[in-house]
């Protein structure tokens, strides 16, 4: 403390000396504690959630208001449903795809019960997931499932139709261009995954965010490799967005969930907002103002100047990681690293893109143990993203932190 204290001092007298230096208009100075945050607070969702009536695949209990149920016990502030495009979507009785029913809709059929079930401490969002297939006969030709979430409750039309068949005639490209002229944020999901008809073919990099954890596992390979994807996008200079989402299909399912029966809420995004409403929660959202976690893990990162103020860029010296580690957990360890540059083989989908990175930090950390831990970094350019989780055999109960991007 002593020796910022010097320094701003130093500073002051320097600029007493120097030709020009005006008294009334000192340097700014946030020392010697760090810059208080924003307004504002962190509020908690689910982006990626199936319905019944909606979804042909959600077991017959998971009607919105069990939805909202559930959510508010687990915490949750906003969830988002996100139902199949119409195809099977228009009959949700059956999986059975019937021509007849093809790009007709309905897209968002919870529109009017998801405004009713939203009040003062919980928004319900109605939303899309669009789900172009590949043909049975070429599974492993990807397409690409893509959240389409309304950034305008007001302006939005809920009675547009997406075009998702016949199979394999849509691509990852024209997916994410019509949510796009729809209105939406459009969200990657699980770009990759065991089952290659729901990944992603890169068509298009014109989405918003990618979803580097989605439900299942915890946060396993296949979001490690969306995870790599999102910071070599990042490192490209493509600003996009990570996000989570439980993928939930049957919102009865007790956390953390399985292998595909995932559990609402695991993960969670928190969005940092000014208030809970949905304009407020969607400039956070595109701002990139996001963590992801699972359970009561938490993680956020921050970066202060040599004077502790908010600050990202090369005027960076400090990250500054803020959390908690999950007291389930028996122990684990706070990681932070630097990447740098990224052999990114897309469009190829079969193979993953590969991160130069370095570990700045790797911390042991206790199941229920608070941390706030400052390393220095000056400056440097790269891609600053951490984690804290127990892994590699425990995929659950991690958290996420978004990037801090030096260039």
């Amino acid at each position: 403390m002593t020796r910022l204290s010097n320094f701003h001092l130093f500073l002051f007298i320097s600029c007493l000396l120097l030709s020009g230096c005006k008294r009334d208009n000192p340097p700014a100075t946030c020392g010697p504690d760090y810059e208080a945050d924003p307004p504002g607070q962190w509020y908690f969702g689910d982006f990626h959630v199936h319905a019944t009536g909606a979804s042909n695949d959600t077991g017959g209990d998971s009607y919105p208001a069990d939805i909202k149920q559930i959510a508010k016990q687990r915490g949750l502030d906003f969830v988002v449903l996100t139902d199949h495009s119409n195809s099977t979507g228009s009959d949700p009785t059956t999986s059975a795809e019937d021509p007849a029913l093809f790009n007709l809709g309905p897209e968002f059929p919870y529109w009017d019960e998801a405004a009713t079930l939203s009040d003062a401490s919980f928004k319900m969002i109605d939303g899309n997931e669009i789900s172009p297939r590949s043909l049975d006969s070429n599974p492993n030709l990807p397409t690409g499932h893509i959240g389409c979430l309304p950034m305008d409750l007001n302006t939005f039309d809920p009675n547009i139709a997406f075009i998702d068949r016949p199979r394999e005639t849509v691509n990852g490209a024209q997916t994410i261009q019509q949510a796009k002229d729809a209105g939406c944020f459009a969200i990657l999901n699980h770009p990759y995954g065991i089952f290659k008809w729901v990944t992603y073919d890169w068509t298009s990099y014109d989405y918003d965010a990618i979803e580097i954890w989605n439900g299942t596992l915890g946060f396993d390979q296949y979001d490690q490799f969306a995870h790599d994807a999102w910071v070599c996008d990042l490192l490209a200079g493509r600003d996009k967005v990570a996000v989570g989402g439980s993928d939930c299909h049957r919102v009865f399912t007790d956390p953390p969930g399985s292998t595909f029966d995932p559990s609402l809420g695991y993960p969670t995004t928190a969005v940092f907002a000014t208030s809970l409403d949905w304009p407020s929660i969607m400039i956070g959202l595109q701002a990139g103002k996001t963590a992801i976690f699972e359970g009561d893990s938490r993680l956020f990162i921050d970066g202060y100047d040599a004077s502790l103020c908010l600050k990202e860029s090369t005027e960076t010296k400090f990250i500054r990681l803020r959390g908690t580690f999950d007291a389930t957990q028996p122990n684990g360890n706070v990681i932070l690293k630097r990447s740098t540059s990224c052999n990114d083989p897309r469009p190829d989908h079969l193979t993953t893109p590969e991160l130069t990175s370095e570990e700045l930090l790797n911390q042991p950390i206790t199941g229920g143990e608070s941390f706030d831990i400052q390393v220095e970094i000056d400056g440097e350019p790269g891609v600053y993203t951490a984690s804290v989780g127990a892994g590699p055999t425990e995929t659950h109960y991690w958290a996420l932190s978004r990037a801090i991007v030096i260039r």
